[in-house]
Formats: structure tokens, sequence, C-alpha cells
């Protein structure tokens, strides 16, 4: 059967999720952003700019993470751009828990999420999704010296490292029920890329635009990208479901301009080298 290891790793979070779940935890952080007393997107309507609330996880390359004191990435570029097309003033909030963040959101605290989180069944229960902006395939960071992985198949009898609570573990299971595949559990993925460096690891799940931005940028070392899981998450902008209605219209729209208008491949292009904002053909 399958054996499950838990690993209290205290690393610090250096690099990213390959889709952020909302049920890790670690430690959150200040604000990288502070406004006078926010009032929600929808508040403001004296003709000042509306203040939007978001939640950031802060270390997720290259979509949003900390250089220095500034938030920059990816998905932070795209929410300038909507900030001043539609006279917005941004807060957000540092937290690498990632459950905190969707606790925040849930009760209204903070607006929306950057995290690169996709579109699932079950988000949608409880959640209003922008527009897409990234179509990501998954594949599988393996160490560069090892054979490749090109399907789940590819790792029975081996160990792949998995985020606690990401949609991973779901995608393993349903694949392989009969638990030939060793899955290690990991509070973040550090240290899941460093054991598959050092070889104690076979695999790691990861998004292939991301993973081939951090080993070109060289943020990973002695890492290949290989194989393609057959899912291509739908990355979108969460909202609690019956709320934000206008704040979610207005980004949809500001996405959906920034597509005709090639900003927004530009900007994916600027990131991860290549136009990730269209719907690959099935």
């Amino acid at each position: 059967m399958k054996r499950m290891l838990s690993l209290g790793i205290a690393a610090m979070m250096v690099a990213a999720l390959a889709g952020c779940s909302n049920s890790s935890a670690s430690q959150s952080t200040p604000p990288a952003t502070s406004a006078t007393p926010a009032p929600s997107a929808e508040a403001t309507n004296n003709g000042e700019s509306k203040v939007v609330r978001i939640g950031a996880y802060g270390a997720h390359v290259p979509f949003n993470y900390m250089e220095g004191d500034e938030l920059v990435g990816y998905e932070v570029d795209i929410w300038k751009e909507i900030a001043e097309r539609n006279n917005l003033e941004l807060e957000y909030t540092i937290s690498s828990d990632v459950a905190g963040l969707f606790t925040m959101l849930d009760t209204g605290k903070i607006d929306t999420i950057l995290c690169q989180v996709s579109a699932t069944e079950e988000r949608a229960e409880k959640y209003d999704f922008s527009d897409p902006y990234m179509y990501s395939p998954g594949g599988w960071f393996i160490n560069e010296n090892s054979d490749d992985v090109n399907s789940i198949e590819d790792l029975f009898g081996k160990s792949v490292g998995v985020i606690a609570g990401s949609v991973d573990i779901d995608m393993y299971n349903e694949a392989d029920p009969e638990g030939k595949i060793e899955q290690v559990i990991y509070s973040n993925t550090a240290a899941a890329y460093e054991d598959v460096r050092l070889g104690r690891l076979d695999a790691v799940g990861i998004s292939i635009p991301q993973g081939s931005y951090l080993i070109k940028n060289g943020d990973v070392s002695g890492l290949k990208v290989s194989g393609y899981n057959g899912i291509t998450e739908t990355d979108i902008f969460p909202f609690l479901k019956g709320t934000n209605e206008d704040l979610r219209q207005m980004a949809n729209d500001t996405i959906n301009d920034m597509r005709e208008d090639g900003s927004l491949a530009e900007l994916s292009i600027k990131w991860f080298g290549a136009d990730v904002t269209e719907q690959p053909e099935a």
C-alpha cells in the first residue's frame, strides 16, 4: 500500500507551489503595502480610488514573490494593469499560510488571492472565478541525470513529493488506486526540489511553464522538466461567491481587453518566455 510520509520541514518557502491549494500551513508575514482602513472594492463610490484588498502568497515565483520589500511577478503585473485602467488602489497582505489566505477571503477580509489558484469544481461551489489569465500544463521536476518521466504510470514503484493538501494528491490517488507510487508529503516545494536533486526522491509535480522559468533563471539546479500529467490547470482569481461582482466584472473586462490588445500575452512572454494565455487545443 501507499506509504505517506510527513516531513516536518522548517525551511523558508523560497519556491512556489505548483498551483496553490487551500490547506498549507506556515507563518504569515505583515502586509507588503498598507493603506488607510480599506473598504471593500465596491464600497467606495465618491470619485476616489477604490481600495482592493489582495492576499498574496509572496513566494510563488514567478507569479508573486518578494524582491526586497517589493511584491513582483506575473499576477502582480496583471493587477497593476487592472488598477491603472480602473482607478483602483491595491492593498496587499502577504502570507505563506495559504489556508489562512482562503480564510481571509471567506470572511471578507480580502477581495481575492494571488497564488496561481486553479479553477476546480470543488472551488466553484464556494467561489466565483475571474476569466482565466493563464493555462498551465503539469509535468514533473526530476533529476537532470534521470530517465524521462512521460506519464504517471512511469512513476509506479517510485517516490513523488507532494505538498500537503495539494490537488496532486487527488491526482495520484485517482490514477494509482493500488498505491504503487509512494507519496512523500512536504510542507514546501523547496525541500522537495532539493531531495529530487540529491536523489532522495524521484519526482515532484510542477507547472511546466513555471518549471521552465525556474531552471532558466537559475532558481533551481540539477533538475529538468519532464512529461505531462494529462492535466492543464486553468488559472483564475477567486472571489467569494455572491460578493464583489462589480470587481470581478471589472477584472474580467480588463483581462479580456488585455487579451485583445496583446498586453496579456506580452506579460506572459516577459515572465515565461511564451504565451500561456490562450487555451490549448484538446
